[in-house]
């Protein structure tokens, strides 16, 4: 069993290059946030290699059936984390348009990835002065740029198969991310910008 989650995991994100691993390192350096909430997730547990709390949530059968092998995920997991500590990590079968029975204010840090507008339904779980990162593609930059309780901090691109963070962000071109063709099947070739927000609101105020 733990050979068909790892291969399950390897056919959707490892084989093809698409963990974005660069860029979990980059938010672990930069920010260090200590727990992560990931709506939306799919069978995406490469933030787990980085972060030692996480939340993940979505209703595809596929990431149903593939959480449910809580010791095979756990196993890959423990075999590519990055740190010393022991990892935690939770999967929610939910919608995350609903209540996902999490505190409020909870989280240092909400991947938006993918994943479509969940802003409005998940901003709530985030911690005043916590993070967003979202980017440019079916995310929710077009949700938050305009709002005055998100900070935008800084622009993520990759360059070279290296994640880079544009605090001026003076390179914002947009271009698309493609599978390439090589010799053993497809490449990710990752052209997304990323985005990283903070939250400057305090959750029941209308301070920022």
């Amino acid at each position: 069993m733990k050979k068909r989650v790892s291969d399950k995991y390897s056919q959707f994100y490892k084989s093809i290059g698409f963990e974005r691993l660069g860029l979990f390192e980059l938010i672990k350096d930069e920010f260090n946030p200590a727990t992560v909430l990931y709506p939306g997730c799919s069978i995406h547990v490469t933030p787990s290699f980085y972060f030692n709390h996480v939340v993940y949530v979505d209703t595809s059968q596929l990431s149903i059936d593939f959480f449910a092998n809580k010791n095979d995920v756990s196993g890959i997991i423990n075999e590519n984390k990055t740190f010393p500590e022991s990892s935690y990590w939770n999967f929610l079968p939910k919608d995350f348009r609903f209540d996902l029975g999490l505190r409020t204010s909870s989280f240092d840090l909400l991947l938006s990835l993918f994943s479509g507008k969940l802003i409005n339904y998940c901003e709530k779980y985030i911690k005043f002065r916590g993070f967003v990162l979202t980017n440019s593609l079916f995310s929710d930059n077009d949700s938050i740029k305009n709002r005055n309780d998100f900070k935008l901090l800084g622009l993520i691109q990759c360059k070279n198969f290296t994640y880079h963070i544009d605090y001026k962000m003076k390179s914002s071109k947009e271009t698309h991310s493609k599978l390439r063709q090589r010799d053993k099947g497809f490449e990710y070739i990752d052209n997304e910008n990323y985005y990283v927000y903070q939250k400057m609101k305090r959750d029941g105020t209308g301070a920022v």
